[in-house]
């Protein structure tokens, strides 16, 4: 088997390293950057890296893209005549909707995509910083369609435990982009508002931790995120609203010193996080 991975920052490297050995593959790779190529076949991730994605695409029976969505429906669509046929293609992408939407539009009958998203990921990226265990204990979404073949995504299935994913959750399109909205996008969306108040400049000193932790993802990929807010724009801008809603209940309250209601309104919350978020 031969596999294509399209991207070797963060995640790409990281699953490189982790899928040496996968029904005995190896493992090309397109990267924008010489140097990283050379890296990573030192590092024996790769056994052949390309900075012209049609010779890492040609004759691959699975391809993992791993770039921003746009760029990976791009180089999709520039090299359609390189794709084997019976090639099974996925992605690590934070949306879905958009990316299965444009790839089925343009791939020819025998391809098939399987839309994924590992849940994995660290505060500093690039192929320097993967590593074969980003994955443990990770969760791995797949949203196959109706067009899917059952064998494409057992295979992507398959792929995932190999790398060391525990919880393995078969999703729609639509569900994945409704709750992405509310457990990452709506997260980044908040802790880049905290740090666009004029107050986070007199607080250097007036915070126990509670402000770094809710600003811990604030260190942003402007250019990534950008992108994937727009994409998500529907399901995103109904998490918005919705947390201005909760914001609006507990600003009411305050402004009229109503303490039970606010007692009531954190009780809800703290039974809420023991719930559905304790490890």
């Amino acid at each position: 088997m031969k596999i294509a991975i399209i991207g070797l920052g963060l995640i790409g490297g990281s699953i490189a390293r982790r899928l040496r050995g996968f029904h005995d593959c190896t493992i090309a790779a397109y990267n924008r950057t010489y140097e990283t190529l050379v890296l990573a076949k030192h590092d024996g991730a790769i056994d052949e890296g390309y900075t012209d994605p049609a010779q890492a695409i040609d004759g691959a029976d699975l391809i993992i893209l791993c770039l921003y969505p746009q760029l990976n429906v791009d180089i999709i669509r520039d090299n359609l005549s390189h794709l084997k046929d019976k090639a099974v293609i996925t992605d690590v992408s934070g949306v879905k909707q958009f990316m299965v939407e444009e790839l089925e539009k343009i791939l020819p009958e025998g391809v098939d995509f399987v839309g994924a998203h590992p849940m994995a990921g660290r505060e500093v990226s690039g192929y320097q910083s993967s590593t074969d265990e980003l994955f443990d204990g990770a969760s791995f979404l797949m949203t196959p369609t109706k067009r899917t073949k059952p064998e494409s995504t057992a295979l992507i299935r398959e792929m995932a435990k190999y790398i060391g994913c525990k919880h393995i959750v078969t999703t729609t399109p639509k569900e994945h982009d409704a709750v992405i909205a509310y457990t990452s996008q709506l997260m980044h969306v908040v802790a880049v508002a905290l740090c666009d108040n004029p107050m986070i400049e007199r607080s250097t000193y007036f915070s126990a931790g509670s402000l770094r932790d809710c600003t811990r993802v604030a260190v942003i990929n402007a250019g990534m995120w950008s992108e994937l807010f727009v994409e998500n724009k529907e399901e995103l801008s109904k998490r918005i609203d919705e947390m201005q809603q909760s914001l609006e209940k507990i600003k009411t309250a305050v402004k009229n010193s109503d303490r039970e209601t606010l007692e009531e309104i954190m009780q809800h919350a703290t039974k809420q996080k023991l719930k559905w978020l304790m490890e």
